[in-house]
């Protein structure tokens, strides 16, 4: 009575997950004829009948349609971007770690604590439209 105490419970979890995987969404691709139903041209290479010929020229047009398909629901275009005002990029000061030249008033600008790439604006430019990039 023990054992079937202990085999219950990896009996439902299986279940329970098995139960939960999706079915496939595609439909199985045809299989190649069986060799007994190919025939053979004189020079010994394989031929297919007419039927079959036919079944196969379905079967790539059914597949190229469900390509284009999935293609053409892939194919959302992105919205317009915004364009962004290119600022400069400050130089750095010489021999003087976390300190930049302003671009437009050339003073020396402290940018320590501020990461490569982001804006920043020199508290004693007067033009507050005076924004640089950190290098």
């Amino acid at each position: 009575m023990d054992l079937s105490k202990k085999m219950l419970l990896p009996i439902g979890v299986i279940s329970l997950v098995g139960a939960c995987a999706p079915y496939p969404a595609y439909s199985p691709r045809p299989y190649p004829p069986h060799p007994s139903q190919l025939q053979v041209q004189p020079d010994g290479q394989p031929s297919v009948t007419d039927e079959q010929q036919r079944q196969l020229d379905e079967s790539r047009e059914r597949l190229r349609q469900q390509q284009e398909a999935e293609r053409n629901e892939n194919d959302v275009p992105a919205p317009p971007k915004p364009d962004k005002p290119n600022y400069p990029t400050a130089s750095a000061v010489p021999g003087k770690a976390g300190f930049v030249f302003n671009p437009y008033t050339h003073n020396i600008v402290d940018v320590k604590g501020i990461a490569s790439g982001k804006l920043c604006r020199d508290p004693e430019d007067s033009d507050p439209t005076h924004k640089f990039r950190v290098p």
